[in-house]
C-alpha cells in the first residue's frame, strides 16, 4: 500500500491542535494514497491545516469530517488485512486443495434424478387431475390459515433470501483460487459452486410456491422485495479472500438450517404438515452444504492454522452480515430490522442460535486447541475467537434482566407489505 501523510485527530472531539504532539494518545488517519489526489500533496496539506485551525463555530461539522477520514483509514487498514491473503502462497493452498475437494467435498450434492424437487412436495396439477389438484389446494389453505401472521412473516423473510440466489451464487465466484472463471469451468471448486447453486435454487422455488398457493400473502409485493433485493445485492467484508468467504458462507448455511429447522417445528406445532414438510427438506440440504463448508475451512485450519484463524477473528469483529440485510419493500425503510426482530421474538432465529452457531464452529475447527504455527497475531486472534461466546452470553443475560424491565413495554404493531398490511407487534430495541 503506497505511503500517505499522516494527520492527527482526536477521538470523538472534533480535531487536534494545530500543532501536533507524538506523545499525545491521538488515533491517526491517512491522505489519498497519491494515485487518488487530483491537486497534489502539498496542496491538500495546506487545506488539512487550514481547515483544522479555523475557528471552532462550525465544531460538529469539523468533527464529521475528522470521523470520515478516520473511517477511510479503518476501512484501508481492514483491506490491507484480508488482501494478503490473496498473495500467491495462500493461494497455493487452494490449488493444492482441490483433489481433496474432489474426494471429500463434491460426493455431498445430490444429481438431479436423486434429489427432490419442489413438485414432490407441493400439489401437482398434472399428477393430480383437476379435481385432486383444487382439493388439495383447499387443504393447503386450510392448514397454512393456522400458521400466526408473526411465523408467516418470518416464513416470507426467509424465502424472499433464498430467492435472491444469483447474489450469492457470484459471492463463491468472487474467490480468489476457487472461482469458475468461465462460467463452465471443469475444475472441482467450480462445480461445486454450480451444483450448490442448483441445489440452493429449489428453497426459493418451492417456499414461493407454498406461499402462492397459500392464498395469506401479497405475492405482488414479495415478489416486488426479491425483486429489490436481487438489485441491491450483499455487502460481505473481504469479499475476494477465500478464508473469509469459506468461513462466511459455513457460518450462514448453519444459520439458514436452524432458522428453517425452527419453522418447521413451529408449523409442525400449527398444523401445517406440508409447510413443515417443505422446510425440513430444505433443512436436509442446509446440513450438506454446511458440512461442506465446515470440511473446507477444516482443511484451512489444518495447511495454514495462523492464517485461518485469523480470518475467523476478522470475521467475528465485524459479525457475520446477513445476507438479506439490503431487503426493501419500497415502503419499510427499516423493514429487514422489523423483519429480524420478528424473527427474533417467534424464535425463527435469535442471538442464542447466533451464539450456538459460533460455540459449533469453534469445536468443529478445533480453535481451542490451536498452539503450534500461530504467529503472536495468531494467538490474540484464537483468544479472542475462543472468548467471544461468553461475551455474547453474558450481553444475553444482560438482555433477560433488561426484558424483565421492558415487559411493561407495549409491542410495537409493525405493518407488513407482504401480509397485505396486517401489523405483527414486535418490541423493537
Amino acid at each position: 500500500m503506497a505511503s500517505a501523510t499522516t494527520v492527527l485527530a482526536m477521538p470523538g472531539h472534533g480535531v487536534a491542535p494545530c500543532k501536533s504532539n507524538a506523545n499525545n494518545n491521538y488515533y491517526s488517519f491517512k491522505l489519498p494514497s497519491p494515485a487518488t489526489r487530483i491537486d497534489g500533496t502539498a496542496f491538500f496539506q495546506r487545506r488539512i491545516m487550514n481547515w483544522r485551525c479555523r475557528s471552532s463555530s462550525s465544531t460538529a461539522s469539523r468533527g464529521a469530517m475528522a470521523a470520515a477520514v478516520v473511517r477511510r483509514d479503518n476501512k484501508d487498514d481492514d483491506e490491507e488485512e484480508w488482501m494478503a491473503y490473496l498473495a500467491p502462497e495462500k493461494l497455493e493452498v487452494l490449488a493444492h486443495l482441490e483433489p481433496w475437494a474432489e474426494a471429500h467435498v463434491l460426493p455431498l450434492l445430490r444429481p438431479a434424478e436423486a434429489a427432490w424437487q419442489p413438485s414432490d412436495l407441493l400439489p401437482d396439477p398434472a399428477a393430480l387431475g383437476d379435481d385432486g389438484f383444487h382439493a388439495a389446494c383447499r387443504e393447503l389453505r386450510a392448514r397454512a390459515a393456522g400458521v400466526p401472521d408473526a411465523h408467516l412473516v418470518c416464513l416470507v423473510g426467509n424465502m424472499i433470501t433464498e430467492e435472491a440466489l444469483p447474489t450469492y451464487q457470484s459471492v463463491p465466484n468472487r474467490f480468489e483460487g476457487v472461482r469458475d472463471l468461465t462460467g463452465a469451468d471443469g475444475t472441482a471448486w467450480a462445480r461445486w459452486i454450480r451444483g450448490w447453486s442448483a441445489e440452493e435454487n429449489r428453497h426459493g422455488d418451492v417456499l414461493s410456491r407454498y406461499l402462492f398457493l397459500s392464498g395469506r400473502v401479497d405475492m405482488r409485493q414479495v415478489d416486488r422485495t426479491v425483486h429489490r433485493l436481487i438489485a441491491a445485492g450483499m455487502a460481505m467484508k473481504a469479499a475476494r479472500s477465500p478464508y473469509h468467504g469459506f468461513i462466511y458462507v459455513a457460518f450462514q448455511e448453519r444459520a439458514t438450517a436452524v432458522s428453517h429447522s425452527n419453522t418447521a417445528r413451529l408449523a409442525g406445532a400449527h398444523g401445517d404438515d406440508v409447510l413443515a414438510r417443505v422446510c425440513g427438506a430444505i433443512v436436509a440440504d442446509e446440513k450438506r452444504h454446511e458440512a461442506a463448508y465446515t470440511r473446507i475451512v477444516g482443511k484451512l485450519f489444518e495447511a495454514d492454522p495462523d492464517a485461518a484463524v485469523r480470518a475467523l477473528a476478522y470475521m467475528m469483529r465485524r459479525r457475520i452480515t446477513m445476507p438479506a440485510a439490503l431487503m426493501t419493500d419500497g415502503r419499510d425503510a427499516d423493514l429487514y430490522a422489523h423483519y429480524a426482530a420478528a424473527a427474533q421474538q417467534a424464535g425463527v432465529y435469535t442471538a442464542s442460535d447466533y451464539r450456538a452457531i459460533l460455540e459449533h464452529m469453534i469445536r468443529q475447527w478445533g480453535v481451542e486447541e490451536l498452539a503450534a504455527g500461530l504467529s503472536g497475531e495468531g494467538r490474540r486472534a484464537r483468544d479472542y475467537v475462543c472468548g467471544l461466546p461468553r461475551k455474547i452470553r453474558r450481553m444475553e443475560e444482560k438482555a433477560h434482566d433488561r426484558a424483565a424491565a421492558q415487559a411493561r413495554k407495549k409491542p410495537t404493531p409493525v405493518p407488513f407489505s407482504w401480509i397485505f398490511d396486517r401489523p405483527i407487534s414486535v418490541v423493537l430495541p
